[in-house]
């Protein structure tokens, strides 16, 4: 049996191989899936070669004013439309990978709700409200989106919501939720994030709006491990914040107004940052340095959703096979 030094060096050598591939270039690389919300269109491309694998999965303006979009647990993408104020209605679709085709999971009455970003907790749905239409409330509950019969729910209680265009679940259950007020005269945003609870109930006002935060507008979230990603809108930057001190600085900048609006993690621990203006994407690694930008031609970006590329994990774990069969060698 091995000792433990040598269980203990081998859990290191593991990590290491999945460090490695995590940081190599084309088997980090991540399927990008991102919705134009100027021209209602679902693209889809490949870290390694945004322009070169770029396909279009819908023709443009098949989508009216899409906004948030979630993987499901079935492997569909979950679509939030705004309707177009008169005949199409706002709601959430599902969009399926394999054969793609779009299927309308739920519609909202015209003014009830129009939905800004979306998250998933199990098999329920959680909605939250695009600040373009001007309508605040608590963050909405679609129990049963993936399949059977959908009920909705308010799922936020307590505290105060203007519209909630950033959703992020973290791993005790809490939900951050972005409060944006928008002001549509003129044109500033503005707001707190705040926390809920696992059960939907008002915690605290997790990080402040203004100079002592350099939170200015919060739209897109995204967690990895212990740290929340924050977009703040008016400076186009990205604030850090550690889950337990709630401690926030500065990740990373775009380097202009509205250019910072939704947030996806990589699997290389790195960021995407989608502009709510030029439809530019921008890649940060995860020290926050700007490492590329793709002029993707898609205006304003209306959500990402990375995956890692079909690959990364079997080269991960083919890499752990290896440390082991030399070990015993």
């Amino acid at each position: 049996m091995p000792s433990s030094a040598r269980i203990q060096r081998l859990t290191h050598r593991a990590a290491a191989a999945i460090a490695a591939v995590s940081i190599c270039g084309s088997a980090a690389a991540d399927v990008v899936y991102a919705l134009s919300f100027t021209l209602g269109q679902l693209v889809r491309f490949d870290t390694s070669d945004p322009a070169g694998t770029r396909t279009a999965l819908t023709t443009a303006g098949t989508l009216a004013q899409p906004a948030g979009m979630a993987m499901g647990p079935d492997g569909h993408l979950y679509i939030g439309e705004g309707g177009n104020g008169s005949t199409i209605k706002p709601s959430v679709s599902r969009f399926n990978l394999t054969t793609n085709t779009r299927t309308t999971v739920h519609t909202f009455a015209s003014s009830e709700v129009f939905p800004g970003s979306l998250a998933f907790r199990g098999n329920d749905l959680l909605v939250g409200r695009n600040p373009n239409f001007g309508l605040g409330g608590p963050v909405v509950r679609l129990a049963n989106a993936v399949s059977g019969s959908v009920t909705v729910s308010d799922y936020t209680s307590g505290g105060t919501l203007a519209s909630s265009p950033g959703l992020a679940l973290a791993a005790d259950g809490s939900l951050y939720v972005s409060s944006q007020t928008y002001n549509g005269v003129t044109g500033v945003s503005s707001g707190p994030v705040i926390k809920f609870d696992a059960s939907g109930n008002y915690v605290s006002d997790f990080i402040a709006d203004g100079a002592g935060t350099g939170l200015y507008g919060p739209t897109g979230l995204a967690i990895a491990g212990n740290t929340l990603f924050t977009a703040s809108i008016m400076t186009g930057t990205v604030l850090r914040t550690n889950l337990t001190s709630g401690a926030t600085t500065a990740f990373a900048a775009t380097g202009a107004a509205f250019e910072a609006s939704t947030l996806a993690v990589l699997s290389d621990g790195g960021l995407l940052v989608g502009s709510a203006n030029t439809g530019n994407i921008y890649r940060f690694d995860a020290n926050g340095t700007l490492v590329s930008t793709y002029a993707s031609g898609l205006g304003a970006i209306g959500a990402i959703v990375a995956v890692p590329a079909p690959g990364t994990i079997a080269l991960a774990l083919a890499g752990i096979t290896g440390i082991g069969r030399r070990r015993r060698a």
